[in-house]
């Protein structure tokens, strides 16, 4: 199995959820295509003929609803298509190109080939991530490892040593992955207006989450608008596996790390990040051990 492979795949993901979030709020033929992908994935029956798109798998009554379901069903799904190629991923590459306006895929070519380029980016496995943090439990490193590749191409953090910089702030931020929760109770945040923390316990529910630590009201409904998820009425969805990954890579990106992490500036992003150097030292030494494992020559 070729990482190229899964990460063509999660390329594919992040393109087709780009796509169907751009078609016309009407009905259209390619929502048909949608749908068969969703069945495809979730291992359901095939739509039958005389139902709209989508009815049947979500309760939804408009396309554009049953649309967002879908790419957050897919996001769910996305993650379980391993191995080998398999039949869904000629699906989504025919899909991908039909809603794109781009011929149908050669036949001798196979899925993906031609809709993206190589790329450096390594593919992670836990082993990889228990190298960087040996102190981590490993089923968390499990939990997390195929959420934190997704969240990499979908923000873009593509190069050995974006992603060695990314994973040694986000493992000293995560107390080495062993948590995707603040510690502390959140109360010293209270009444935070600079956090949009307005409302009375506002500090110990919007405390620090995921693997980047989000913080704040304001912060909580940033990163959910962004990600697609009300964080606000749903404020623990920051801690499971999923948007703790997300959530650190749009941090990530949103404070344009990956040119301080282009130059090597472990110092630059620390205080960024922690708006300090807080840590400083333990940060480095896993920068140290991410450029080993992604075999980063500097």
């Amino acid at each position: 199995m070729s990482s190229q492979l899964e990460i063509w795949r999660v390329q594919g993901f992040e393109r087709l959820f780009e796509l169907i979030a751009a078609l016309p709020p009407a009905p259209q033929s390619q929502d048909v295509a949608v749908d068969g992908l969703v069945r495809s994935l979730s291992k359901l029956p095939a739509r039958p003929a005389d139902k709209p798109a989508y009815v049947g798998i979500f309760a939804v009554t408009n396309p554009v609803a049953g649309r967002q379901a879908a790419i957050e069903r897919l996001r769910e799904l996305a993650p379980q298509l391993t191995g080998n190629l398999a039949t869904v991923d000629g699906l989504l590459d025919n899909l991908i190109r039909a809603l794109s306006g781009l011929p149908r895929r050669p036949a001798d070519k196979q899925p993906y080939a031609s809709l993206f380029p190589p790329t450096q980016l390594q593919w992670l496995r836990a082993q990889d991530l228990g190298a960087i943090a040996p102190d981590a439990p490993s089923q968390r490193l499990a939990q997390l490892v195929p959420q934190l590749n997704y969240s990499l191409i979908e923000f873009e953090i593509d190069t050995p040593l974006r992603q060695a910089h990314f994973l040694a702030q986000i493992a000293h931020e995560s107390d080495h992955f062993r948590a995707v929760e603040e510690y502390a109770s959140g109360a010293d945040y209270e009444w935070r207006s600079d956090l949009g923390n307005v409302y009375s316990g506002d500090g110990v529910r919007f405390k620090g989450r995921g693997l980047i630590q989000i913080t704040g009201r304001k912060n909580y409904h940033e990163c959910g608008m962004a990600l697609g998820v009300d964080l606000v009425a749903n404020p623990a969805r920051l801690e499971e596996p999923d948007l703790a990954c997300r959530s650190a890579a749009w941090f990530w990106a949103t404070h344009k790390l990956n040119p301080l992490a282009d130059r090597d500036d472990v110092e630059a992003i620390t205080e960024i990040i922690n708006g300090g150097w807080n840590g400083l030292s333990d940060r480095i030494q896993l920068l140290a051990k991410a450029k080993r494992v992604l075999s980063v020559a500097r």
